[in-house]
């Protein structure tokens, strides 16, 4: 069948499910108890139940959406329609669950960082055409690093802000690039040297570089192999004035020590180290031996509020 350059062949998902963690005294009955953190991103979607009361992590899954058929045109953006999407989620456990809050962070590659004052005047729709093009059936969300500082806008199909709604009544949403940088400033403002942060998801990854209590860089990058993250994380630096081979890494997201973007990465580097897990948050003995580094974002999204 030939199809046309700007075309796309409707694409099967399948959902599978890579981890499941939960504690013994979890209750699906008590979910007026919990507090359900999502991570949502195009390729597939995490989970994380927390007790309100105590911050004790009561359940962690992740699912994986596995493409079954060949896309064609601009595999960058998220499906046109949300129903395919958002028929696999409901296939969880989690859109069952009634928790006493609800909030989802939204992963994209197709963020930019604006001055809080530019939101106040309207002008986030100037400043993310200049970025990005985009259509009428993308909207745009905003959503602060600081109170009066910087903000991270983002693009996200209009149908997540309106099925999510209607799935999780209530639901807060969130930029997951403004919730890893809050929460590397949590773990490290009151460090006065710079500090470089790498966050890895299967189609892209974020680089943010803070100093202190300030956020000195923000960007997310697509990227086809792990050759593309070594060329942007040293393409940055060196715009920025710094020397690859002096900086620090902090790692986290879907990479490994085995993985080739981390061995790329520790050849050009002075160091390579995966971040710590966030404090005010209670991972019990059910959760030994998970990469935390690997679920970062998800369980700082109730603590970057």
């Amino acid at each position: 069948m030939q199809v046309g350059k700007n075309q796309e062949i409707q694409i099967t998902k399948s959902l599978e499910c890579i981890l499941n963690q939960v504690d013994p005294q979890f209750d699906a009955t008590l979910g007026h108890a919990y507090r359900l953190s999502t991570l949502m991103c195009r390729e597939g979607f995490s989970f994380l139940v927390t007790d309100t009361a105590s911050k004790k992590v009561m359940k962690l899954s992740s699912y994986r959406l596995s493409e079954t058929d060949i896309k064609l045109g601009d595999a960058v953006k998220w499906p046109e329609s949300g129903s395919d999407y958002f028929e696999q989620l409901i296939k969880t456990d989690f859109a069952q669950l009634s928790c006493s809050r609800t909030d989802i962070a939204i992963a994209t590659n197709r963020i930019t960082v604006a001055p809080h004052d530019f939101i106040e005047q309207g002008a986030i729709s100037d400043i993310m055409s200049a970025a990005f093009s985009y259509t009428s059936e993308e909207e745009i969300l905003t959503d602060p690093v600081s109170g009066s500082g910087p903000v991270v806008a983002m693009l996200a199909p209009r149908y997540i802000s309106s099925l999510c709604a209607a799935l999780f009544p209530g639901v807060s949403l969130h930029s997951a690039a403004a919730v890893f940088v809050k929460a590397a400033l949590l773990q490290h403002s009151q460090l006065s040297s710079r500090q470089v942060f790498v966050n890895v998801y299967r189609e892209h990854f974020e680089i943010a570089l803070i100093q202190g209590a300030r956020l000195l860089f923000l960007n997310a990058f697509r990227y086809s192999s792990s050759s593309d993250v070594l060329y942007y994380v040293i393409f940055v630096l060196e715009q920025l004035g710094f020397v690859p081979s002096e900086e620090n890494l902090i790692l986290m997201g879907e990479v490994s020590e085995n993985s080739v973007i981390y061995q790329q990465l520790k050849m050009y580097c002075a160091s390579i180290q995966y971040v710590t897990p966030p404090d005010g948050i209670e991972l019990g003995n059910s959760f030994s031996g998970i990469p935390v580094h690997t679920y970062f974002t998800l369980l700082n999204v109730s603590l970057c509020e």
